[in-house]
Formats: structure tokens, sequence, C-alpha cells
């Protein structure tokens, strides 16, 4: 297993165009670590393992002792997760949610749990769990709607 540094240093760059994109790759990475530290341990920890640390998706499964491919799914949907506008309002805006929807939306959509899950979690009934979601998804379509007319 190799550990690349993948902390910043000097790069020569034959044109400003490869220069772009590996700074967009930058960025892009940071965005995820930045985003991983409200999602559950295990994702967070796996997430870091590959875009913090380097590590390729094989060298994580071989660690984990699963299959690349089932790995690499696991990181898509996380990935995927982290691009969800719900996901972005969560983290922006979870002080300002009640403490119930709170608590769902951190279990729900934070940390990728079932809604059975969270129900039981939180004491509330699934019925509840739901309609806190559709709370959390109208407040991030609002959200969505404003800056898409602001823009």
């Amino acid at each position: 297993m190799r550990d690349r540094d993948t902390s910043a240093k000097p790069i020569d760059f034959a044109d400003a165009a490869s220069a772009r994109r590996v700074l967009e790759r930058r960025a892009a990475a940071e965005h995820v670590l930045a985003m991983a530290q409200h999602m559950g341990h295990r994702e967070r920890v796996l997430l870091e393992q590959i875009y913090r640390h380097g590590l390729s998706i094989t060298d994580v499964a071989r660690l984990m002792n699963v299959r690349p491919r089932t790995l690499q799914r696991e990181v898509r949907c996380l990935l995927n997760r982290i691009a969800d506008p719900e996901f972005g309002f969560v983290v922006a805006g979870q002080e300002l949610l009640p403490r119930d929807v709170r608590q769902v939306a951190r279990l729900v959509i934070l940390e990728g749990r079932a809604l059975r899950d969270a129900a039981k979690r939180t004491g509330l009934t699934l019925h509840r769990v739901r309609c806190h979601l559709a709370t959390i998804r109208a407040f991030a379509e609002a959200r969505r709607r404003q800056f898409d007319l602001a823009g």
C-alpha cells in the first residue's frame, strides 16, 4: 500500500489548463473532507483515507476485507449524498431546525440511516420521521428556489 502525500506542494505544469484541473481537484477533495465531518464515523474515516491520505479504493478495500467494486459503489453513494442539496441545507442550517427535526436530519440525511432506525433511535413514530423529512425537503427546496431567483 502506498500513502500518497496530497499536501500542497509546487507542481511544474506544462500549461495553465492542467494547473486549473489540479486546483479544482484539490478544492473538490477539500469540500468532500469538510462535508465528511458531518457523516458517521465509518464513512468519515473511509473518505479521509481516500481524499486526505491518497489511498486507492483497492488499497482501502484490501484493508477492510471487501471487494473493490463494493467499496467503489459505497464511495459513489457517499459522494452523491454529499452532493444532495438536502445534505447542504442540513449542514448549513441545522441549528435553526427544531430539536426533533434536527435529530431526524442528522440521522437520515447526514448519517444515511434508515427511517425505521431513526424512528427507533429518536423515539418518534415512523410517520413523524417521514413528516420531519418532508419539512426538511420543503425547506431545502425553498432555499434552492431562493438562490435560483437571486442568481
